[in-house]
């Protein structure tokens, strides 16, 4: 019953790489700050649950830290910014380490019903 209750709990998640594509992605500099900025679009043709990016931060090619976004309530092919500060000195690069969707069950939909 414990491990029945837990499952419907969690939505299913898929790795994401065929569903969200990244665009214009790049590490820049604003004043004394660094920021990974860019955009991502759910290309997977149906709306997603959530969607979450964990890029890793390098420096000299090696990685140095990590940074994560998620959106919720994608819609089918709509797109939004990434605008993540970083706040390691000097960091030279970046890499996305993975992309997870978490997809709406066929029971679920993303409208609220009042």
């Amino acid at each position: 019953m414990f491990v029945l209750a837990i499952s419907l709990m969690l939505s299913p998640l898929v790795l994401a790489e065929d569903l969200v594509k990244l665009r214009n992605m790049a590490l820049i500099k604003v004043g004394h700050k660094n920021y990974l900025q860019g955009t991502a679009v759910n290309t997977s043709g149906r709306d997603l649950k959530s969607v979450s990016i964990h890029f890793d931060i390098l420096k000299a090619g090696k990685v140095v830290g990590s940074r994560d976004t998620e959106v919720h309530s994608v819609g089918a092919e709509e797109a939004w910014r990434i605008w993540l500060p970083i706040d390691i000195e000097g960091p030279d690069g970046f890499r996305v380490d993975r992309i997870v969707a978490g997809e709406y069950s066929t029971h679920e939909s993303g409208v609220a019903v009042q």
